[in-house]
C-alpha cells in the first residue's frame, strides 16, 4: 500500500510531455486551419488536400487528449490544493477567459467580419458594434454554447472549471480510497476489456449528440468529461497506466484502422460529414458515434501508454514549457488570425502560408509570454501564479495539472 501512495504522488514527467505533445498540436492545428475546407474565422483563397487530412485526423482526438491530460493533472492538483483548489480554479480558468474575451478575442472577430461580413470600418467602429453584436446573439439556453460563441478557442477553460466542479465529490471519494475499481482493471486485462471505457462514450454520442448537435453543446461536454475523467482515475492506481503500456499498440492499430475508415467515408460521401455533424437518430448516427469514439478513446490512450513507457524523464525544457502553456494558449490563436489574414492575401503556396504563419504567430506568442511573466498583474491576468524570489519557485509553479494548476 505504501508503494501505490508513493506512485500515485511521485511526478509523471510523461503527462509533462503529454501535456506539450497535446497543446503543442493545438497550436500548429489552427495555424493551418486557414487552408483547410472547414469553416474557420479566416479562409485562404485556396485550399490543400493535405490539410484536410490533417485536420480530420487530429480534430478526432485532439482535445480528448486534453481533457485525459486535464484530468490527470487535476489528480495532483487536488492533493495539493485542498481547501483552495476552487478558489485556484477559479483564478486559473474563469480570470483568464474573462480577460480573454476582453482583450484577446475582439481581434479575432474583427478580421472575421472584414473577411466575411463585409465590414469596413476600423477597429474603433468594430468595438464600438461589437458588444451588442455579441450579446444580442440567439444561443439558445444552453450556457455552454456562449462560452464558445464570446470566448471561441478559450471555452476550453469554463467548460474545464464547469467540469471540475462538476466531478469534485466523485474525484475526493477516488483519492480517500472510497471507490473500488478492481472490477474494472480485471476487465481491463482482458484482451479487448480494456475498451470497455469506451462504451459511455459510444452512447453518449449516440443518445445525446442530435439533440445537441453544435459543438461544444451538452453532448460534447459529458463526451469529454469521461477522457477528464479517466484520466484522474488513471493516476490514482498505477495498475491502470501498466495495463494500458501493455495495450500501447493494440490502440494504435484500432486507431489507425477507425481513422482511415472514417477518412474514407468522409471522402467516399460528403453526406457522413454532414451526418456527422449534424446526425439524425439513424443507423448511419450509429456507425459514425462508434467509430469516431473509438478514434478518441484509442488514440489518447495509445499516447499516454506511449509516453508512460518511452517519455518518463526530466529535461531543462519540460519546466518551462509547462509554465508557460497557458498564457500562450490563450494569446496564440488570436495572433494565429491576425498575422493570417495579410499572410493568406500573398501569392505564395499554402504550405509557405502555413509555414509563415506557424513560424510568426508561435514565436510572437513566447515574445510576449516572456513580457507577461515579469509583470504579476498581468501574471494573475493569464491564470499565472505571483512570481516570488525564491529559489526553486519556478518548479513549484508546476505540477500534474492540466487544470493549470499553478
Amino acid at each position: 500500500m505504501n508503494s501505490q501512495i508513493k506512485s500515485t504522488n511521485e511526478r509523471k514527467h510523461y503527462i509533462d510531455w503529454l501535456r506539450v505533445l497535446a497543446f503543442g498540436l493545438l497550436f500548429l492545428f489552427h495555424s493551418w486551419r486557414p487552408f483547410d475546407q472547414f469553416p474557420w474565422h479566416i479562409k485562404n483563397e485556396d485550399q490543400n488536400f493535405i490539410f484536410d487530412l490533417l485536420t480530420m485526423f487530429t480534430h478526432g482526438w485532439r482535445m480528448f487528449l486534453i481533457f485525459l491530460v486535464s484530468g490527470a493533472g487535476t489528480w495532483f492538483a487536488l492533493r495539493s490544493r485542498k481547501k483552495a483548489f476552487v478558489m485556484d480554479r477559479v483564478k486559473r480558468l474563469i480570470v483568464p477567459f474573462i480577460f480573454g474575451i476582453v482583450l484577446i478575442i475582439p481581434p479575432q472577430r474583427f478580421y472575421e467580419w472584414v473577411m466575411f461580413r463585409d465590414f469596413s470600418g476600423n477597429y474603433l467602429d468594430f468595438l464600438i458594434a461589437y458588444p451588442s453584436q455579441q450579446l444580442g446573439a440567439n444561443m439558445g439556453s444552453s450556457l455552454l454554447l456562449w462560452f464558445g460563441h464570446l470566448g471561441t478557442h478559450l471555452w476550453f477553460l469554463p467548460f474545464l472549471f464547469v467540469m471540475t466542479m462538476c466531478v469534485i465529490p466523485l474525484f475526493k471519494k477516488i483519492q480517500k480510497g472510497q471507490l473500488k475499481f478492481s472490477w474494472l482493471k480485471r476487465i481491463m486485462q482482458s484482451n479487448y476489456g480494456v475498451f470497455i471505457l469506451v462504451l459511455p462514450m459510444i452512447l453518449i454520442r449516440v443518445i445525446l449528440k442530435p439533440m445537441y448537435s453544435e459543438y461544444t453543446d451538452w453532448a460534447d461536454f459529458l463526451i469529454y468529461m469521461l477522457p477528464f475523467i479517466y484520466g484522474f482515475l488513471f493516476m490514482s492506481d498505477p495498475e491502470f497506466i501498466n495495463i494500458i503500456k501493455k495495450k500501447t499498440y493494440l490502440f494504435l492499430v484500432v486507431g489507425l484502422i477507425s481513422s482511415i475508415y472514417f477518412i474514407y467515408s468522409a471522402f467516399l460521401d460528403p453526406l457522413n460529414i454532414q451526418e456527422y455533424m449534424n446526425p439524425s437518430y439513424s443507423l448511419k448516427h450509429i456507425e459514425l458515434s462508434v467509430v469516431s469514439m473509438l478514434i478518441a478513446y484509442s488514440w489518447i490512450l495509445f499516447f499516454l501508454g506511449f509516453f508512460a513507457k518511452h517519455m518518463n524523464f526530466k529535461h531543462s525544457i519540460l519546466v518551462p514549457a509547462n509554465i508557460s502553456i497557458l498564457p500562450i494558449y490563450v494569446l496564440h490563436q488570436s495572433l494565429i488570425i491576425v498575422f493570417g489574414y495579410y499572410i493568406v492575401g500573398l501569392e505564395l503556396g499554402t504550405f509557405t502560408k502555413f509555414i509563415i504563419i506557424a513560424c510568426t504567430a508561435i514565436p510572437a506568442s513566447i515574445l510576449l509570454y516572456k513580457l507577461i511573466q515579469t509583470n504579476n498583474s498581468l501574471r494573475f491576468l493569464f491564470g499565472m501564479k505571483k512570481k516570488t524570489n525564491k529559489k526553486g519557485s519556478q518548479v513549484k509553479q508546476v505540477s500534474n495539472a492540466m487544470a493549470f494548476d499553478k
